[in-house]
C-alpha cells in the first residue's frame, strides 16, 4: 500500500504559499496605481471612451501622450495648456512604429492654438487630435512637471543624445551634443527649450520625440533585469494613476519591451508660422502623414 510523501506534500504547500506571496507582492504595488486617472497629482494613462485596441487582430496601437504647463498639479485636471503634444502609433505585428510630433501653437480642430484645448482637461485635446488627423487614438497619456521630473529622477534619469548645443535661459536647457545622462530638471529643460533651436516650436517637439525614444531604449534594456523591474513597479506605484484595465495594461506593458526604438520614426509635422486673429500661430502641412500612419502606425 502506497503511503503519502511528506516531502512532497510539504514541497507543494510551500509552493503555494510562494506563489501567493509573490502574487499578493504584485497586486500590492500594481494596486494603487489603478484607479481614475486624474484622482490625485499624478501621471495619468488613460483610456479613451468607447476606444478599443485589438492586437490581436492586427490593429495598430495609438497614443497621445500630452505634457501640460501644470507645475503641480492634476495634469489632466484642466487648467494648463498642453505644450507637448505627440501620437505615438505602433504596430504589433513589425513591432515599429512613429512619433507624430505637434508644435503647440498649430491651428487645428477650430482652436487658433490647440494646445489651448487643455485647459478644460485633456478630454478635448484628445478629440481635437482625433477630429484633425482622423487617427483613431485609444489611449492618451498626460504629466505634469512635478511628478515628470519625479519619475525620471526615481528612474535614475534617461541617456539623451543632445543633438546640438542648447543654451536656454528660459528652460533652463544648457547641453553640449552627444549623449548625456539626463535627471529630472535636465529632461524638462531639454523638453521645454524652443529659443535656442534650429526652429524654435518645431524643434521643441522633435526633441521631446527623441527624449520619447530615450525613454524606451532604456526600459527596453532594463525589463530584463527582475530588481529593475520592481523598480519600475515602485516608481509606477509612487507617481502614475490609470484607469486602463489591468489586463489592457499588461498587454502594452509587453508590447513595449518589443518595440526597438530604431524601428520607430520621429516625425514632426511640417508647417510655417503666421498670425491668425493677431496671434503667432503655426498652420500645419501634414501632406498624407496621417493617412499613411492611420493604415498600419508606420510612415
Amino acid at each position: 500500500m502506497a503511503h503519502p510523501r511528506p516531502r512532497l506534500r510539504r514541497a507543494s504547500i510551500s509552493g503555494a504559499v510562494l506563489f501567493s506571496m509573490v502574487i499578493g507582492l504584485v497586486w500590492w504595488t500594481l494596486a494603487p496605481m489603478f484607479g481614475r486617472a486624474e484622482a490625485a497629482e499624478t501621471v495619468g494613462i488613460s483610456k479613451v471612451a468607447g476606444a478599443d485596441w485589438r492586437p490581436e487582430l492586427g490593429e495598430p496601437l495609438f497614443i497621445a501622450v500630452l505634457g501640460t504647463d501644470v507645475r503641480n498639479g492634476p495634469p489632466g485636471g484642466g487648467g494648463g495648456r498642453c505644450d507637448a503634444i505627440h501620437i505615438v502609433a505602433i504596430n504589433p505585428q513589425l513591432k515599429a512604429g512613429t512619433i507624430l510630433n505637434f508644435p503647440r501653437d498649430s491651428k487645428i480642430a477650430g482652436y487658433t492654438k490647440v494646445n489651448a484645448a487643455c485647459t478644460g482637461g485633456v478630454g478635448p485635446m484628445v478629440q481635437a487630435l482625433r477630429s484633425a488627423t482622423g487617427i483613431p487614438i485609444q489611449y492618451y497619456v498626460t504629466t505634469e512637471f512635478t511628478h515628470f521630473t519625479n519619475l525620471i529622477n526615481d528612474l535614475g534619469g534617461v541617456d539623451v543624445n543632445v543633438p546640438y548645443n542648447m543654451r536656454d535661459s528660459f528652460s533652463g536647457a544648457d547641453f553640449r551634443p552627444g549623449v548625456i545622462r539626463m535627471d529630472g530638471r535636465a529632461a524638462l529643460a531639454f523638453s521645454r527649450n524652443r529659443y535656442d533651436t534650429p526652429r524654435g516650436d518645431f524643434s521643441r517637439t522633435d526633441n521631446q520625440g527623441l527624449f520619447m525614444l530615450a525613454s524606451l531604449a532604456k526600459f527596453r534594456a532594463e525589463a530584463a533585469d527582475p530588481h529593475r523591474i520592481f523598480d519600475y513597479l515602485q516608481a509606477g506605484r509612487r507617481h502614475l494613476k490609470t484607469d486602463v484595465p489591468i489586463h489592457e495594461a499588461i498587454k502594452l506593458l509587453m508590447l513595449a519591451r518589443q518595440v526597438d526604438p530604431a524601428a520607430v520614426k520621429n516625425i514632426t509635422i511640417n508647417g510655417s508660422t503666421g498670425s491668425s486673429g493677431g496671434a503667432s500661430v503655426v498652420f500645419l502641412a501634414p501632406g498624407d502623414t496621417y493617412n499613411r500612419v492611420k493604415d498600419d502606425g508606420i510612415y
